[in-house]
């Protein structure tokens, strides 16, 4: 894991610091995962919008957060970083629940559990892949590119979103005469 290692190197915090603070990313992910479910189901309810754009917006929503961690490594404060690291995680699994939970609103339900394996195949590979590159990055040239690439990716997910997947019209209703 390598934020106990950037806490320490980068932010110079000791184990006590690491120990009090390292474990608020992961809290504020937690909640990111309830907060994606709400932004759907509020839109939903309150403003009309269909469920395919209800999920699109939560993870927009997500996406734009995540910007916030582009900034971890360029403010002073270890404390400010660590506050831009816990809403990176809040964001994050924002917009990563919502995009699990579209596989069961895109795909038929034998479909389902087909798609959402190949996701979370790609997903760890993906998580293979970056923590290797990360890596060899934070060593050449530090932390602060990883952290705004994570936010970049976001985002240009949420515009991959908006333009690959689209809200269903219902089919047109024909009598048989």
């Amino acid at each position: 894991m390598w934020l106990p290692l950037y806490l320490t190197k980068v932010r110079g915090f000791d184990l006590t610091q690491i120990a009090m603070f390292a474990w608020l990313p992961f809290l504020a992910a937690d909640l990111g995962c309830m907060f994606g479910g709400t932004i759907s189901i509020t839109l939903q309810k309150y403003a009309g919008v269909g469920l395919i754009n209800a999920r699109r917006c939560a993870f927009t929503v997500g996406a734009v957060m995540m910007l916030g961690v582009a900034f971890v490594g360029t403010v002073e404060n270890a404390y400010v970083a660590v506050a831009l690291l816990s809403l990176a995680g809040f964001a994050h699994q924002t917009l990563s629940v919502t995009v699990i939970t579209m596989a069961s609103d895109l795909f038929k339900r034998n479909e389902v559990a087909t798609v959402a394996g190949m996701a979370g195949t790609c997903g760890n590979f993906g998580v293979l892949i970056v923590s290797l590159a990360m890596g060899a990055l934070v060593t050449q040239i530090g932390y602060t590119p990883f952290f705004v690439l994570l936010a970049a990716l976001d985002v240009l997910g949420a515009v991959i979103l908006w333009t690959v997947v689209r809200e269903q019209r219902p089919e047109p209703v024909t009598s048989v005469a």
